[in-house]
């Protein structure tokens, strides 16, 4: 009962951090700054959604399944922000700058 409890509010806290990536994909000015609070809320939802998961486990065998999947996981979701920046990087797109104001 009260792993179920734990594991919903789990659930509900990685669909804020969804939410909140999805906001900084649209408000921030550059790829570079979006593909950054895409993948770190996108990161920090999945890891919430598995430890729901763990919570939430019939037996050791699934236990044991969500765990590699997280293993996984810290693996390729790095890399695969990695290969996107080079190639935004070797794409010629320059990051963005605030504009300095010359009166202050």
């Amino acid at each position: 009962m009260i792993v179920d409890i734990l594991a919903s509010i789990l659930f509900l806290i990685s669909a804020l951090f969804g939410t909140v990536g999805i906001i900084g994909l649209f408000t921030f000015p550059d790829a570079y700054a979006r593909l950054h609070a895409g993948s770190l809320a996108s990161t920090t939802a999945v890891f919430t959604v598995f430890i729901a998961c763990l919570f939430s486990a019939p037996d050791w065998h699934f236990f044991a399944r969500v765990i590699v999947i997280m293993l996984f996981f810290v693996v390729s979701s790095p890399t695969g922000s990695h290969v996107v920046i080079q190639l935004l990087w070797n794409s010629g797109i320059i990051p963005w700058k605030q504009k300095r104001n010359k009166d202050v």
